[in-house]
């Protein structure tokens, strides 16, 4: 774990880099092409991943990649993965929305170590890494001391899409209906990497994710985590490897979001 520091600063150019390029094609017409049932990739989806692929292959040849639209290359018999998310929120940024972001971890062993999140429109990079705290341009960040649900703002994905979405979302629906009498407000923000920071910097007091691909999910577990959050999967048990939902609160809501999310299935 004595590389995490070099590889947190590897983390950070290379999102840097996967900036430039969103940038560089901000202002010009977007194509999408389809993934499934509503599901997209804009094309600069496709290129901030292959400029990282680049970058990374040179940078630790021996690390190999998890890329949400390329699947996985290089050494799989690593203790080391990186996992990408180019753009988390692709329809949010070709719909003009600001929250979108480009998310990526470096898991060991399959739990997520070092995280790196960069919101290009918001102007915020997150940075974490296990046992070094979360900052957010460079600051320090922690997450909210908030311990009552009345008093939450809790953040929920998207609704599903695809051959499970009418049992999913009828899961979901019923976890709205359970959360609306009992929190303060509930947020759908379309990021889920955006969802985890924001629980690092205070400004949601909950998440809950209940189906998460890793490349969502791995940068933003690193900066909650790092800010003090409780993140465990929907089981109470703690985030890690094969973990495939996500519960991200502040400690003092952990018992009253575990028994929230026990009581519906």
């Amino acid at each position: 774990m004595s590389q995490l520091p070099e590889f947190l600063e590897i983390a950070e150019r290379a999102v840097d880099l996967a900036v430039e390029v969103i940038e560089a094609g901000l202002g010009t017409d977007r194509t999408l092409s389809g993934k499934g049932d509503r599901d997209f990739a804009s094309d600069l989806d496709l290129a901030v991943e292959d400029r990282l692929r680049e970058h990374l292959a040179e940078a630790t040849p021996d690390i190999p990649m998890l890329g949400e639209e390329r699947g996985v290359t290089g050494d799989t018999g690593s203790d080391y993965e990186w996992v990408l998310d180019p753009i988390d929120g692709t329809v949010n940024f070709v719909h003009g929305l600001p929250m979108y972001c480009v998310s990526l971890a470096l898991t060991r062993h399959g739990d997520p170590a070092v995280g790196v999140v960069a919101a290009p429109r918001l102007g915020e990079r997150y940075s974490a890494a296990t046992g070094l705290g979360a900052v957010l341009n460079g600051s320090t960040v922690a997450c909210s001391t908030t311990g009552e649900l009345s008093e939450a703002l809790v953040s929920l994905p998207d609704f599903a899409v695809g051959e499970r979405a009418e049992r999913d979302n009828a899961d979901r629906l019923r976890l709205i209906g359970e959360l609306v009498p009992r929190v303060q407000r509930i947020r759908m923000i379309g990021s889920a990497a955006l969802d985890l920071c924001w629980i690092g910097v205070g400004r949601l007091d909950a998440t809950m994710l209940p189906q998460a691909n890793l490349w969502d999910v791995a940068a933003g577990v690193v900066v909650a985590r790092e800010a003090g959050a409780m993140v465990l999967d929907r089981h109470g048990e703690p985030y890690g490897a094969g973990s495939t939902s996500v519960l991200a609160m502040t400690s003092g809501l952990k018992s009253q979001v575990g028994a929230l999310v026990a009581a519906i299935g």
